[in-house]
């Protein structure tokens, strides 16, 4: 794999040299976006970077775009989305840098605060760096963003200790909303999480956590002070619609929440881009309608037979069964919804996330 730390000490020559072509009357962004491949570097693999380059690069937060424009030196298809509101200088630099770059990357306005249409098209890498605790609505932009990339790389300002409460247990998921100057007297900041919060975020929004990593002051960081900053890198890849895994028979299509209708026969494979799974884990929602009568539900797995399931009552079940690498796990239900007036698939259950480890 290239050396993302040279490739990019190399590009900010030509960033500065752009950057001096303009005749600004604005503040460029004060900070070093190209500082974040430290940990990309560490992050991400291969496999990644050709994903990138195959199926392109959403940029959430761009900045002033350095990233951005560093991508597409790099063969990447690029989209670079911000908003004049909370954008350092308006946007007025990324689209500077554009220019001078004779760039083509795509340079949107998105509200990330809004209600924004969902992206139509899906990436095969997201950014979303130093965003997560500017936005209003952290559910819906990382949800929006599960349906729209394969991986992500998310980092945020995490905290060990909170105004009033001290220090957090290391296990509770809690938040802190700050107050309009609380934070470095900036008013678009306003969710720190725990590390605990962040991860259960994380999952709550159909994602997959790969990879976590923090930096600065992993032991006393808190929510409101320069001294004590702690910032979390996350290597995500969506689960929406069971993304994650390859479905090879018997689903339906994905739903609003991200989740599918079996048939009565379905089969899964797992992504052969690491380690040999030894585990599958399936998170189901068994339908009232469909437990009038204990519902049976056999498996196999390179055609050997494992373990079945029987299902007694209606809610939510987790099914776990040892596998053997990538292999096709087939299964049948004795019996399934039929078609009706209401609904023409044939409907088995509800699985609304799949994992193998």
């Amino acid at each position: 794999m290239m050396d993302l730390i040279a490739a990019g000490r190399e590009f900010s020559k030509v960033l500065k040299d752009a950057r001096g072509r303009v005749n600004a009357d604005f503040e460029w962004y004060r900070y070093e976006s190209l500082s974040n491949l430290v940990p990309l570097r560490e992050m991400l693999s291969e496999d990644h970077v050709r994903l990138a380059r195959e199926k392109g690069v959403l940029d959430v937060g761009c900045g002033d775009g350095d990233l951005a424009f560093f991508l597409e030196s790099l063969g990447c298809e690029v989209v670079a989305i911000d908003h004049p509101g909370p954008n350092h200088n308006g946007m007025r630099g990324v689209r500077a840098l554009k220019r001078e770059l004779q760039s083509r990357v795509e340079v949107r306005e998105v509200d990330l605060d809004s209600q924004f249409a969902p992206f139509e098209r899906r990436f095969g890498l997201t950014l979303f760096l130093g965003a997560l605790y500017h936005v209003k609505n952290p559910f819906y932009i990382l949800e929006n963003l599960a349906q729209c990339s394969e991986y992500c790389i998310l980092s945020t300002r995490i905290a060990r200790k909170f105004p009033v409460l001290g220090r957090i247990p290391e296990n509770a998921a809690a938040a802190y909303l700050l107050d309009s100057d609380e934070l470095n007297a900036d008013e678009t900041n306003f969710w720190i999480f725990s590390e605990a919060a962040l991860r259960k975020l994380i999952k709550r929004t159909r994602w997959n956590l790969c990879d976590f990593r923090s930096f600065g002051d992993t032991r006393n960081s808190d929510a409101t002070s320069i001294e004590h900053d702690e910032r979390a890198f996350c290597l995500m890849r969506s689960e929406w619609g069971l993304a994650n895994v390859v479905l090879v028979s018997g689903w339906n299509d994905v739903e609003h929440g991200g989740w599918r209708w079996t048939e009565r026969w379905f089969s899964i494979r797992a992504f052969s881009d690491g380690a040999a799974p030894s585990r599958v884990t399936l998170n189901l929602y068994i339908p009232p309608e469909a437990v009038d009568r204990p519902l049976n539900l056999s498996i196999r797995a390179g055609g050997r037979a494992l373990a079945p399931a029987v299902f007694e009552r209606s809610g939510l079940e987790t099914l776990v069964r040892s596998v053997r690498g990538d292999e096709l796990i087939e299964f049948e239900l004795d019996r399934a919804l039929a078609p009706d007036d209401n609904d023409p698939r044939e409907r088995g259950i509800i699985v609304g996330s799949i994992r193998f480890d």
